[in-house]
């Protein structure tokens, strides 16, 4: 029979996969409120409400990442595979679906937000390297995930990062990098949010909607309050909420 190499250890996966799970189930209420037209801000602050449940994890974006969540969830949902608790499998492994299909989620908002105008051969700059705020850590980082898919479908891209542009040049050199943040923008047809660094709300919208070619923000974190930036004549789409 499977066992975990320590008490802790087997602590740290059950602990990463209800995260997980609670991350993933999250993102999976935010598509429903882009297919239905709803708010996802409001299904979090209800949620938020309620003890049983709370709001810590529950801010919609482009998936987790890092150097432990992802594989503390595939090491538990394997654990479970192994011990013949398929239906514990099952969950765990559906939190893992949703999670690598945020990439794919982002590209077709961003497609939207973008209209006419193709992918291909666009200006856009991606805001964030490292997997979360307060790191360099670039490891199964959801920001650069999504920065290559750009690149990948034709896009030229740059990313912006206030901390981890030296680790993510290492791992991803196909991409080109600035720590300038109002920089980043100049000649942007679009910008996307990637990872939720402060930096990118105290920013000014104002300011850098002139440096914008086009003044188009995707927030992939659902992290800006969009109004003071819709107000400075930019567009601004989150996952899980009405565009404007």
């Amino acid at each position: 029979m499977p066992r975990f190499r320590s008490r802790n250890r087997h602590r740290d996966c059950s602990s990463n996969g209800a995260l997980g799970l609670k991350i993933s189930y999250i993102n999976a209420v935010a598509d429903m409120c882009d297919a239905a037209g709803g708010d996802i801000s409001q299904i979090v602050e209800i949620l938020g409400i309620d003890p049983r449940i709370g709001s810590g994890g529950m801010r919609p974006g482009i998936g987790y990442g890092g150097g432990c969540l992802p594989k503390d969830v595939r090491a538990f949902t394997a654990s479970a595979r192994q011990l013949g608790a398929d239906r514990a499998a099952a969950l765990l492994r559906a939190a893992e679906d949703i999670n690598e299909s945020r990439t794919d989620v982002a590209m077709d908002l961003i497609r939207d937000a973008l209209g006419d105008r193709s992918v291909r051969n666009a200006q856009i700059t991606v805001w964030g390297a490292a997997f979360k705020p307060g790191t360099n850590d670039v490891r199964e980082s959801p920001a650069l995930a999504l920065a290559h898919a750009l690149q990948q479908a034709g896009a030229t891209v740059t990313v912006h990062d206030p901390q981890a542009v030296a680790t993510a040049m290492t791992r991803n050199p196909e991409l080109d990098y600035t720590d300038d943040l109002p920089a980043s923008v100049d000649g942007a047809e679009l910008v996307v949010l990637a990872t939720e660094w402060p930096e990118y709300g105290q920013a000014d919208p104002r300011d850098l909607a002139g440096r914008a070619a086009r003044p188009l923000l995707v927030d992939c974190r659902t992290t800006l309050d969009p109004e003071p930036w819709r107000a400075a004549g930019w567009t601004v789409r989150q996952l899980g909420r009405p565009g404007k």
